[in-house]
């Protein structure tokens, strides 16, 4: 590894205590089964080589607050912006890694309250917490960073710039003539009817949880009706498309000669497999945990999914196998998540990067929900019950899958991207979609 540019910084590794010195190398390895390049390696241990050296002392007694102040060190003493940012990426890797071997939890992820707050009286920023509180009591633990974020931000939009306009001084001053006018700005930027009718929703909720606290409010406001919007339909993938990205992922899986790229493979082809064949959603595969799949019993629990709803999901033969090459690469982590990369669960983005990235290879624009889409799409092609769909995919409403239905074109299901047919096309007359009839040779489970 190339001298540090400051070598002032740096005390010799020989020097540092026994302990220290497992430290680095732990931590490189550490890295290194997380998949980290060699350029990287070297950057991250750079850091932790300047954090030792400048704190001097034992690693477990190193804190968040000390790595902030080799953060000020670095800032004062590198001229470089991207070496800076290089470094403060390797000082929160260590961090992570120091949280592991110390057995203290993730601190919680900050929320920019003054941003989402900015210009509200006290009295309505008061009373935003309140309702934001409110609401994330149904919220998943692991989701609710999240969650408060896309709460937050159409909810405040509205308010912030309600102030602008005239002095709130009680929540009976958002009336629907202030709503009008804030619903011209935001169609004239091109807004699509669905979003403003949302921010209207979330609007009309907020002011009946005030009024729930004897607050006085606008009753006109509740009146709002939503602007017409066409129905939409779900928009699934052809399945020529579908293979054109399996092709591209099992590339990926089969690159023997860059171990990180193929790991990332195989995992990919995981829980691609598993939205298309079992129609799970971006969130329940991120928050999949280990104790929760059954791949002997090909089944998977998903517990408080959308709506804080329980249900069971059936694994086809090709998910059961593309789980049984992933897990053995899984490694160890201090999370029990299913999937994860560089030692953390996967983040709310990956799945649609990733999408991108295989899109990008062979031409197509694919998003991940879309694969729930082709799954319930493919599901009524094969002839399964519509009530079978809405059990499966753990819709609420029939008529949201019935939505799918309108996608139906007639044609007859190709064979599935892996082989053989998946669970749900054993036992179904492929020829007539709607009234599926029993094959005695294979019965459906």
């Amino acid at each position: 590894m190339s001298s540090p540019t400051h070598p002032d910084l740096y005390t010799p590794i020989r020097f540092w205590s026994q302990a220290n010195q497992g430290l680095y190398a732990a931590f490189r390895d550490w890295l290194t089964r997380g998949g980290y390049s060699p350029a990287t390696l070297n950057i991250y241990s750079c850091a932790l080589r300047l954090a030792v050296s400048q704190l001097n002392k034992p690693y477990w007694f190193i804190s968040d607050n000390d790595l902030e102040q080799v953060q000020e060190i670095i800032n004062e003493r590198f001229t470089s912006p991207s070496t800076r940012q290089d470094y403060h990426k390797g000082l929160r890797k260590l961090g992570e890694y120091l949280r592991q071997r110390q057995g203290k939890p993730k601190p919680p992820k900050p929320l920019n309250w003054p941003y989402y707050l900015a210009g509200l009286p006290d009295w309505l920023a008061e009373f935003v917490r309140d309702y934001v509180a409110h609401c994330g009591r149904a919220w998943p633990a692991d989701t609710h960073w999240e969650r408060t974020g896309n709460l937050l931000s159409p909810l405040t939009r509205f308010l912030r710039w309600a102030v602008k306009q005239k002095t709130l001084t009680v929540p009976s001053d958002l009336t629907p003539e202030l709503w009008f006018a804030y619903l011209d700005e935001r169609l004239q930027a091109r807004m699509k009817p669905e979003t403003v009718n949302g921010e209207m929703f979330i609007q009309q909720s907020f002011l009946l949880f005030l009024a729930d606290r004897g607050q006085p409010i606008c009753d006109r406001f509740l009146r709002l009706e939503k602007l017409k919007q066409g129905p939409r339909l779900p928009k699934d993938v052809p399945v020529e498309a579908l293979r054109r990205v399996y092709a591209a992922l099992e590339t990926e899986a089969q690159r023997l000669n860059q171990a990180n790229c193929q790991r990332m493979g195989i995992m990919d082809r995981a829980w691609f497999l598993l939205m298309l064949h079992s129609g799970l959603r971006v969130g329940e595969v991120r928050r999949l945990r280990q104790d929760d799949l059954d791949l002997p019993g090909q089944r998977l629990r998903i517990e408080q999914s959308k709506g804080l709803k329980d249900r069971l999901a059936i694994l086809s033969p090709a998910v059961v196998k593309a789980m049984e090459a992933y897990l053995p690469l899984r490694g160890t982590i201090e999370s029990d998540h299913v999937f994860v990369y560089r030692h953390r669960p996967l983040t709310v983005t990956y799945c649609a990067e990733r999408l991108r990235t295989y899109g990008e290879r062979c031409g197509i624009t694919i998003a991940p929900h879309q694969l729930r889409h082709s799954c319930a799409t493919l599901l009524l092609n094969a002839g399964a019950p519509i009530l079978t769909v809405q059990t499966l995919l753990g819709h609420k409403h029939i008529d949201t899958t019935l939505g799918y239905a309108r996608l139906y074109d007639g044609t007859v299901l190709p064979p599935t991207i892996t082989g053989p047919r998946p669970w749900w096309s054993r036992g179904y007359n492929h020829q007539t979609p709607h009234s599926p009839r029993p094959n005695p040779a294979n019965s459906s489970p």
